[in-house]
């Protein structure tokens, strides 16, 4: 049967576009308060799925009756209008979302902010099947071209959202363009008037929310993050402070005039040359402000630092607000930890793996066995491994760093635990930086022999020394590829 590209043809492309543009950046929208678990990801795409199918039930049952082109485009227009108050209302849901937890939270946002616009793009295909169709004989083949040519505007959608219109443009812009574009599409029925009024109102919202004033130094998104840059004064400290966030995360902080260590895990990062005297070549997962790389290099005067950072507007952000500049001695990769550690053939002293510095989004690839081997694999025969985790010390808030302590001991002879605020048997159950040092020495180090060989400052630092065997709850498993609930043991610790 052969196919003509008509109204109707352009409004199914167009819709099937539009309703997955829509499901990947609502997962940008979520994950500032939610994260990118596999929680938000299963509400996100089954509410979708649920409001499509909604859709095709609705669309069919409204196209039996006086169904004709002026209604179809009124329901476009109703999904124009649903996509717009997305936009208006997305902070105040996403909020109270989550104080519910990551679970339940990410069903409530993905009802209320997709389901309506989800249900009227679903209404769209079984509408059109009914107007194309002139008779009986030819409704099998009006029905599956049509819903074939939905699905190559999804698939169309996918590659579009993803390849150019995320990385390039900001989460609302998209969300006031698909409005946009529906509400420009729905004119093609009659009774305009009112249709052009919205429009309007749209467009006008649109410029207003372009020129607002910026209450951060520096915003954009990229291909894997929302990046905020923002300058405070920390009551504190009182001294002004410059803060990287990645999402709503708080990942890396600077003072603004000085290059003293800001944070504690920082600090900890001293700690390395008292279980490797001689360190010459080192890794780094994860660059985030590159705060730990860059003070490498001033402590190492000689030795030499590979960083790996799967963000490269990550990177551009940290050389024009954080300070980073070109050194010879600082290899930069843009890459997943993981593949890197694949590929990689060189040897390092010490490897610093500072990509979980985040509980809403851990890269689970990086947690694993099979990943700890890599890096076990990866470390000269004297070599440590210096991991930054977030976590609780006990409690239900501290199955992550349970369960990647005992990866860690089943492939690193020794373990040792620095928490950076509660390490006095009190507040245990707080989440916090934890340090830990994972050495291939077969012997195991006092605090006292560690006490003997460091200087002032780590004398300081090695008060933070954890030197019990933590508690291991029964539902603490060695990570591996194949079974690594990380987000199941983050969300009890969010929740």
């Amino acid at each position: 049967m052969k196919l003509n590209f008509g109204k109707l043809e352009f409004i199914v492309f167009a819709s099937g576009t539009i309703v997955m543009i829509l499901e990947l950046i609502g997962s940008r929208l979520l994950a500032p308060f939610l994260g990118t678990s596999i929680f938000v990801w299963t509400a996100l795409i089954g509410i979708i799925l649920g409001a499509l199918s909604l859709g095709y039930y609705l669309g069919g049952r409204l196209s039996a009756k006086n169904s004709n082109l002026d209604r179809l485009t009124l329901i476009l227009f109703f999904a124009g209008v649903s996509i717009f108050l997305i936009s208006i209302f997305k902070n105040e849901i996403l909020g109270i979302a989550t104080l519910i937890g990551v679970k339940w939270g990410s069903v409530l946002a993905s009802a209320f902010l997709f389901g309506a616009p989800s249900v009227l793009l679903g209404m769209v295909s079984p509408y059109s099947v009914r107007l194309k169709i002139n008779n009986l004989e030819s409704a099998g083949g009006v029905a599956g071209n049509l819903y074939a040519l939905s699905t190559i505007g999804s698939i169309f959608g996918t590659f579009l959202a993803g390849f150019y219109l995320i990385p390039l443009f900001g989460s609302t812009q998209i969300i006031f363009g698909l409005s946009l574009t529906l509400l420009l599409i729905s004119l093609l029925g009659q009774k305009k008037l009112l249709k052009i009024i919205i429009l309007f109102i749209v467009f006008i919202t649109w410029l207003f929310f372009q020129f607002l004033p910026n209450k951060y130094v520096y915003e954009t998104d990229s291909a894997y993050n929302h990046i905020i840059v923002r300058d405070v004064f920390d009551q504190l400290t009182s001294r002004d402070i410059r803060i990287l966030y990645l999402a709503t995360e708080t990942q890396s902080i600077i003072y603004k005039n000085s290059d003293q260590l800001f944070s504690v895990y920082h600090q900890l990062y001293a700690l390395d040359d008292l279980f490797k005297s001689k360190i010459e070549k080192a890794l780094t997962l994860g660059g985030g402000a590159y705060v730990a790389p860059l003070n490498f290099l001033k402590r190492y005067p000689q030795a030499e630092m590979d960083v790996v950072e799967i963000d490269p507007k990550v990177t551009q952000t940290a050389i024009d607000y954080f300070g980073l500049k070109p050194d010879p001695r600082l290899n930069i990769i843009h890459q997943d930890g993981r593949i890197f550690l694949n590929q990689n053939q060189k040897q390092y002293d010490v490897i610093y793996g500072d990509a979980f510095a985040s509980y809403y989004s851990i890269p689970f690839q990086l947690t694993t066995t099979q990943a700890i081997k890599k890096i076990y694999n990866t470390l000269n025969s004297d070599g440590i491994l210096i991991l930054n985790v977030i976590s609780s010390l006990e409690g239900k808030g501290s199955l992550f760093f349970q369960a990647e302590y005992l990866t860690l001991k089943q492939i690193f002879p020794q373990v040792y635990i620095f928490p950076t605020h509660f390490y006095r048997n009190f507040g245990l159950d707080n989440h916090q930086n934890l340090i830990l040092i994972a050495t291939k020495s077969e012997k195991r180090l006092t605090k006292q022999e560690l006490m003997a060989k460091a200087d002032a400052d780590q004398k300081k630092l090695l008060d933070h020394f954890w030197d019990q065997e933590p508690k291991i709850d029964a539902k603490a498993k060695i990570l591996t590829d194949e079974f690594a609930p990380v987000d199941n043991y983050i969300a009890q610790l969010i929740d």
